[in-house]
């Protein structure tokens, strides 16, 4: 299990992520409590240690601590998604480059498989401090690294890096006393109703967890339950993942920053959803053989007499497609079906289904194909323009004014999209 030639896996995981990236390009920030809101500033998504200190919990509405805000000079900033996505592309290519053995957790959390390993785990832990130098040093975000014979204990090796580790690097070996002092609750894969089986015969921490007979979780867990006691007993049961290839399917909603009453602003909204939709699609080389367009009404102050709140209607396609004018112009079909006047409209989103890949779509005998490559073409020639001017360089009209968008999500503090937009880019006087 440990020793020259075994098997480590590593998980380096980005401290506070999206509050390390804005103060990664604003120095001014790093003393200081900084938090970062959902979208349309609603709840509190990410906090600083600072942040933290202050009692400002995750998940917090933002009116419950404004006080505590205003008082602390707590800094506040709106979701800056496409900053959080470029500084996420940046870190796992820096993990990538020195592990080809990779597997993206989450935006900001990665497991590295490091084998084989032919030196001391000290050689090691200065390896792991040296990826963790580097990579501070080509982003600014600060990361900490979990190092173990397994992903599940190399999960609570993080955890312990964040509070004990060495510049911000932790081993921990199988069956090691801190085990005894982490909550059952905090391995990986422990939930609510595995807690109160394990609490019924005593086991309260992770270190009990890995003393459990084998023929106990087999007869309670089942293969999952005997898969998680090997993990944390040192024998890797749970391999990296392969990367995301194609999806089974695809969706794109989010919340209105006020009701939304009429059927223009809807199919506005909804064609900026739908545009979002194919660059998705065409990122993974897919195309939708279904779409659902679904509508909600407010839920905390809904005006229908009937008290509905879900709409949804469900359109398979002629034709498979990711051509952004043809899922506009069938979720705007949807959008009229489903309109009633009257409603005060919340949120709205698009999900596609039966996706297959781009190249290997099925002809329709009742819609020409002629024409289709050059649509293609457009379409690519969209997203290049987009990717390398930035979002929204380039869109429909049927999506309106993107700077007039009266329905668009609050953002009453974001921060510039310094890495995606040439307008916002850091400028350094010197």
């Amino acid at each position: 299990m440990t020793g020259a030639g075994a098997v480590y896996y590593a998980l380096a995981d980005a401290n506070n992520f999206y509050a390390s990236c804005e103060r990664s390009f604003n120095p001014a920030l790093w003393s200081v409590p900084v938090i970062v809101l959902s979208n349309n500033d609603g709840c509190v998504i990410a906090r600083s240690n600072e942040a933290k200190a202050l009692g400002i919990g995750m998940g917090t509405p933002y009116w419950e601590v404004r006080e505590v805000i205003r008082k602390n000079q707590v800094r506040v900033y709106s979701s800056n998604y496409q900053l959080y996505g470029d500084m996420s592309e940046r870190l796992m290519n820096i993990l990538q480059a020195h592990c080809a053995d990779m597997e993206v957790y989450s935006i900001d959390e990665a497991f590295l498989k490091l084998q084989p390993f032919h030196g001391s785990e000290a050689q090691l832990m200065v390896d792991m401090v040296k990826l963790r130098e580097t990579v501070m040093r080509s982003t600014g975000i600060p990361v900490s690294i979990g190092l173990a014979p397994t992903k599940t204990l190399a999960k609570l090796a993080n955890h312990l890096a964040k509070k004990e580790g060495i510049q911000g690097v932790y081993f921990l070996s199988p069956g090691a006393e801190v085990l005894a002092g982490i909550p059952v609750e905090k391995v990986w894969g422990v939930a609510g109703g595995y807690k109160k089986r394990l609490a019924k015969i005593g086991v309260e921490t992770a270190l009990q967890l890995s003393r459990v007979p084998k023929e106990w979780m087999q007869q309670e867990f089942g293969v999952v339950g005997v898969r998680l006691l090997k993990e944390l007993q040192g024998f890797p049961a749970l391999g990296l993942e392969p990367p995301v290839t194609a999806r089974k399917n695809v969706m794109v909603s989010r919340s209105f920053r006020k009701d939304v009453y009429a059927l223009p602003e809807l199919i506005e909204a909804v064609s900026v959803y739908a545009t979002r939709l194919g660059e998705k699609l065409r990122r993974y080389n897919q195309a939708a053989g279904q779409i659902t367009v679904f509508l909600m009404a407010n839920p905390f102050r809904n005006l229908r007499p009937d008290g509905r709140g879900y709409f949804s209607r469900t359109i398979e396609l002629p034709l498979a497609t990711s051509h952004t004018n043809e899922l506009i112009t069938w979720a705007s079909r949807a959008v009229q079906f489903l309109f009633e006047a009257g409603t005060n409209y919340k949120k709205a989103g698009i999900l596609a289904e039966r996706l297959r890949p781009d190249n290997a779509i099925q002809g329709n005998l009742f819609v020409p194909g002629q024409g289709r490559e050059k649509l293609q073409a457009l379409m690519q020639a969209c997203d290049e323009l987009n990717r390398r001017m930035g979002s929204n360089t380039v869109y429909f009209a049927s999506c309106g004014h993107v700077q007039k968008q009266a329905w668009a999500r609050r953002e009453q503090w974001a921060s510039p999209r310094y890495t995606t937009r040439w307008e916002e880019i850091l400028v350094v006087g010197v």
